[in-house]
């Protein structure tokens, strides 16, 4: 049976990216971003692989930087977990994008565990290991390959205990399906554009491996997850974060 794998999509921009959207349209699509990531399984993948780091640290504070962090929602859900089991976490969500960044800051205002910056991932000023552990979820599909290689090596020299990467996998069931899941659970001309556009850019595992190769990171998971979804992890051996 031939296959004809479904080409990535090069310079092609999402609609998320342009600074002239409105506020408001720009907060709905973050709000249809947050229901997307708890719908299919972003969050709490995410969550899955942050509890060791939690649990290591016993009743010390873990720090977390969320790269390309949107709509803060994922932060937001770290917190109200980290709450109910009783764990101390401080945030710093980051994005290079000022109009997202105050849709963000309305959305945290009962979260002061969260704090808000304005840095682009391709230009991360954070020292070595000024962190716990590193999060990025849903950037890196936005990215040219050469840019993700960049992101990795940044991602692995910032986080003391290692990274995290929540992202898409490509393939024509992929964007297919979400095309229809588009359409059933989002009302949105940005996400409904951008969604599938999404599916088109994303990489495949292959791509990921060597892109991970590429930026001589060693130690990475790489795994599969429902819906599409990948998770890229780095743990520095047995580097823990200290406890405070």
């Amino acid at each position: 049976m031939v296959r004809f794998p479904l080409p990535r999509a090069e310079g092609i921009g999402e609609l998320i990216d342009d600074p002239g959207i409105a506020l408001d349209e720009l907060s709905a699509n973050l709000q249809d971003l947050e229901r997307l990531n708890r719908l299919f399984g972003g969050t709490r993948l995410i969550l899955h692989y942050l509890e060791p780091v939690f649990r290591r640290t016993h009743a010390g504070e873990v720090q977390i930087l969320d790269v390309a962090t949107g709509g803060a929602d994922i932060p937001a859900a770290i917190v109200r977990w980290a709450r109910r089991q009783g764990w101390r976490v401080r945030i710093v969500g980051s994005d290079k994008n000022p109009q997202v960044l105050r849709a963000a800051a309305e959305r945290i205002r009962d979260y002061p565990e969260i704090s808000l910056e304005l840095e682009d991932a391709l230009a991360l000023p954070y020292p070595a290991g000024s962190f716990d552990v590193v999060l990025c979820s849903l950037a890196l599909h936005h990215l040219t390959y050469p840019e993700g290689v960049k992101l990795l090596a940044s991602l692995d020299r910032i986080g003391r205990w290692g990274f995290i990467v929540n992202d898409l996998l490509r393939s024509w069931h992929a964007y297919l399906l979400t095309w229809l899941a588009m359409r059933l659970f989002c009302r949105g001309r940005l996400v409904r554009h951008d969604g599938p556009l999404s599916m088109c850019r994303a990489y495949t595992l292959s791509e990921l491996r060597t892109m991970v190769d590429e930026a001589r990171v060693n130690g990475v998971r790489i795994r599969s997850h429902p819906f599409f979804r990948v998770a890229l992890v780095k743990e520095h051996g047995d580097d823990r974060p200290p406890d405070r």
